[in-house]
C-alpha cells in the first residue's frame, strides 16, 4: 500500500467518522433536525467513503462481473438509507472500507519477506567498453561482456572472475552466513554482494538467464497457480453472491405482502427491507474470499524467510497430503564431492606416510578421485622428486618417487606388478598404494553425506512421511550403505534417469502423491514427473531448478520437513477460517430473519462481515509466527 493512498484513506475515514458522530447526536438530542442537518452530514460522509466503491463497481459491471462484495455493500447501504436508517447506511460502507484497509495492510506485511528477495534485483551493470566504464541496465549486457562490481554492490550477472580477489556475501542466495572468497577463474553467481575489493568479471549468461533473474521470476509468479481450495472459493463466490442478492430482495419484498399489510404498511415494508439490507451485509463472503488466499500468501512468505522458494500455492496443498518422498542420492543426500573416507595402512606403514605418498603420486592427475586425495595442498616441492610419471587407463598411476617405484590404483594394477596385497570389501573407491615393491595399505574415497541429512530424515518421519526411498544410479552396495547411514530403509539402485521416472509413474498408478528431491540435470525429468518436485538451489543445475516446484536455496534438507509442517498449519488455518466464518454468518442470518436483532441488525451484520473478515485475516497472519 502506497504511503499517499494509506493516509488519504485514513483522512477520509476519520472525516466520515466525525460526520457520523455528529449526525448520531443530532438524531438523538434534536430529532427535528434529522432531515435538514443530520441527513446532509451523512450524505457528505457517504460520498467521501463510496466514490471509489462506485468506480470499482462500474468497472466490474463493464467486465460483466455483476456480483461481488462491493456490489453487496453498495446495495445494502442504499437500502438502509432509503428506509431512513441513513446512519446505518454510512456505517456499512465505512466499516467495509476499514475492513478492506486492514486486509490490504495485512497482505502487504505478509509479502515483506518475499519483497526482501525482490531487493536482490540489480539496478545496473558497470560494463567495460573500450576501456571505459559504462552504466547500463543488466538486460543490455551480452555473454562475454566484461563488467566491474565495486565493494557493496550486487553482482548483476553470472560470470567468471578475470581480475581481482574479494569476499562475497552469499546469504541472500544460499543462506550461508560465512563470506565466500573468490579469485581469478572462479565462477560467480548474480545476486550476491561484493564485500571487499573491485572485481572484473566476464559474463557467462545474459541477465534473463542469470541466477537472480530466475529466482525473481519464481517469486513474482508465486501466486499464479491456485490451489483447489482457492479455485473452489472463486467459484463459490460467483454462485453464492447472486443467490444472496436474490434472497435479500425476496426477504425485503415478499413477507410484507402477507405480514402486517392491513395494519401499518410502511412500517412493515421498512422492517423487512431493513432485514434484507442486513442480510446482504451479513452474507458478504469477504472473510472466506480473502482469508483463504491470504493464508497461502503468508505461508509462501514464511517459507521464503527459511530460504525455500515455493512457485505456487498449489504445492503447499500437495505437500501437506504427500506421504511418500523420493530422494536422488548424489548432490542431494550426499555432497557430490569425493573425499578421503578412511586411511588404512599396512603393518609396514603409518596413516601419515600412506596419505603423503598417495598425495605425491596423485599430484599430477586431474581425475576427481586424485583431486579428493591431494585436496588444496601444494605438492610442487614433492613433484620435483617424481620421474617417469604414467597414468594407466582403468588401473591407476605408475611413477618413480626418489627413484623408487610408486604405484597407486586398483587391485589390477598391483597384480600386474606382482605386488602382494590384502583385498578389502570396504564400500567406495579403493586406492591401493605400493612403494618400493611393498604394499603400504589402501585409501577409501567416498562421496560425503551432507550435514543435517540424518536429522532431516527423522524430521520427515515425524511430520508424517511414511515412505522415504532413495533412487540412485550407483550400485547396490553403495546405495545400501548410504541409505543405512542416513536412516532410509528403501532404495533402488542402478537406475538411469528414465528408470527414476518409471518409479514415480508406479507411485502415481497407485494413487499416491509423490515428492521427488534432486539437484542435477538428470533429475529434471523426475522433478517434472512428480507431484511436487524439490530441487537444491545452492548446487542444483539450472534445468533442475526450472523443472522443480520448490527450490531449497541453502541445500538444507531439513527445509522439506519445515515446509511440510508449514503446510499442515496452513491447512488448519484455512479450515478454521472457513468454519468460523460460516458459523457466525449462518447464526447471524437466522437471528436476523427471526427479527431477534431488532435495531442492532446492522451492527450485528457489520460484525458478521467486517469483524469476521478481520479476525480471519489476523488468524491467517498468525502463520507468520511459525519458527520451526
Amino acid at each position: 500500500m502506497k504511503f499517499i493512498k494509506k493516509h488519504l484513506f485514513l483522512f477520509r475515514f476519520f472525516v466520515s467518522l466525525i460526520l457520523l458522530i455528529c449526525a448520531y447526536f443530532i438524531n438523538h438530542f434534536a430529532p427535528t433536525y434529522e432531515l435538514t442537518v443530520s441527513l446532509p452530514l451523512v450524505l457528505v460522509g457517504y460520498v467521501i467513503m463510496t466514490y471509489d466503491l462506485f468506480t470499482e463497481a462500474f468497472k466490474s459491471i463493464a467486465h460483466k462481473e455483476f456480483f461481488n462484495e462491493v456490489t453487496l455493500t453498495i446495495i445494502a447501504s442504499i437500502a438502509s438509507i432509503s428506509i431512513g436508517e441513513f446512519i446505518d447506511g454510512l456505517a456499512v460502507v465505512m466499516f467495509f472500507q476499514l475492513g478492506e484497509f486492514f486486509e490490504d495492510y495485512a497482505l502487504q506485511n505478509s509479502r515483506k519477506s518475499i519483497k526482501a528477495i525482490l531487493a536482490l534485483r540489480p539496478e545496473f551493470v558497470r560494463l567495460l567498453r573500450n576501456d571505459k566504464e559504462i552504466k547500463c541496465k543488466p538486460e543490455e549486457a551480452k555473454i562475454g561482456d566484461l563488467f566491474i562490481v565495486k565493494p557493496g554492490e550486487i553482482v548483476p550477472l553470472d560470470g567468471i572472475v578475470i581480475k581481482g580477489e574479494s569476499s562475497l556475501n552469499t546469504s541472500s542466495i544460499t543462506g550461508e552466513s560465512i563470506p565466500r572468497d573468490v579469485k581469478v577463474k572462479d565462477q560467480i553467481i548474480s545476486g550476491v554482494v561484493n564485500l571487499n575489493s573491485p572485481l572484473t568479471i566476464r559474463a557467462t549468461r545474459v541477465y534473463q538467464e542469470s541466477t537472480v533473474a530466475k529466482i525473481l521470476e519464481m517469486v513474482e509468479n508465486e501466486s499464479s497457480k491456485k490451489t483447489k481450495s482457492e479455485k473452489f472459493i472463486t467459484k463459490f463466490a460467483k454462485i453464492y453472491t447472486p443467490i444472496v442478492i436474490s434472497g435479500a430482495f425476496l426477504v425485503a419484498l415478499v413477507p410484507p405482502l402477507y405480514i402486517g399489510f392491513t395494519t401499518n404498511v410502511w412500517n412493515s415494508w421498512a422492517d423487512w427491507i431493513y432485514r434484507g439490507a442486513s442480510m446482504l451485509v451479513i452474507a458478504c463472503p469477504c472473510a472466506i474470499v480473502i482469508s483463504v488466499p491470504m493464508a497461502y500468501v503468508v505461508s509462501i512468505g514464511v517459507a521464503s524467510k527459511h530460504k525455500t522458494l515455493i512457485k505456487g500455492s498449489t504445492y503447499i496443498e500437495l505437500i501437506e497430503k504427500a506421504k511418500n518422498i523420493y530422494f536422488d542420492k548424489t548432490g542431494t543426500i550426499t555432497a557430490g564431492k569425493f573425499s578421503v573416507y578412511s586411511i588404512n595402512p599396512s603393518e609396514h606403514s603409518t596413516k601419515d606416510e600412506l596419505l603423503k605418498l598417495a598425495k605425491i603420486g596423485e599430484s599430477y592427475c586431474n581425475h576427481p578421485i586424485a583431486k579428493a586425495i591431494v585436496s588444496e595442498e601444494d605438492m610442487s616441492n614433492e613433484q620435483k622428486e617424481l620421474t617417469n610419471y604414467k597414468e594407466i587407463n582403468g588401473k591407476g598411476i605408475k611413477t618413480l618417487y626418489k627413484n623408487k617405484e610408486l604405484l597407486l590404483g586398483n587391485s589390477t594394477l598391483l597384480k600386474d606388478n606382482k605386488i602382494e596385497y590384502k583385498p578389502t570389501n570396504d564400500i567406495g573407491t579403493i586406492i591401493y598404494v605400493a612403494y618400493n615393491n611393498e604394499y603400504l595399505g589402501h585409501l577409501v574415497i567416498r562421496d560425503t553425506i551432507k550435514p543435517n541429512t540424518i536429522e532431516a530424515m527423522k524430521l520427515l518421519k515425524k511430520e508424517g512421511i511414511k515412505n522415504i526411498t532413495m533412487l540412485t544410479g550407483d550400485n547396490v552396495e553403495i546405495a545400501k550403505d548410504i541409505a543405512s547411514q542416513v536412516g532410509i530403509t528403501a532404495y533402488r539402485a542402478d537406475l538411469l534417469p528414465i528408470d527414476k521416472t518409471k518409479v514415480l509413474d508406479e507411485a502415481k498408478a497407485r494413487g499416491e502423491i509423490s515428492i521427488f528431491v534432486g539437484d542435477g540435470i538428470n533429475d529434471a525429468p523426475s522433478l517434472v514427473k512428480s507431484d511436487v518436485g524439490i530441487s537444491m538451489g545452492g548446487v542444483g543445475s539450472d534445468s533442475a531448478i526450472e523443472a522443480s516446484d520448490i527450490v531449497i536455496m541453502d541445500d538444507d534438507l531439513r527445509r522439506i520437513a519445515f515446509v511440510k509442517s508449514l503446510a499442515k498449519l496452513n491447512k488448519f488455518m484455512v479450515y478454521w477460517n472457513l468454519y468460523f466464518a460460516i458459523i457466525i454468518k449462518v447464526t447471524t442470518l437466522i437471528l436476523n430473519m427471526l427479527g431477534l436483532l431488532h435495531q442492532y441488525a446492522i451492527i450485528a451484520a457489520i460484525f458478521a462481515d467486517v469483524g469476521v473478515t478481520i479476525i480471519c485475516c489476523i488468524n491467517s497472519l498468525m502463520i507468520n509466527f511459525k519458527r520451526k
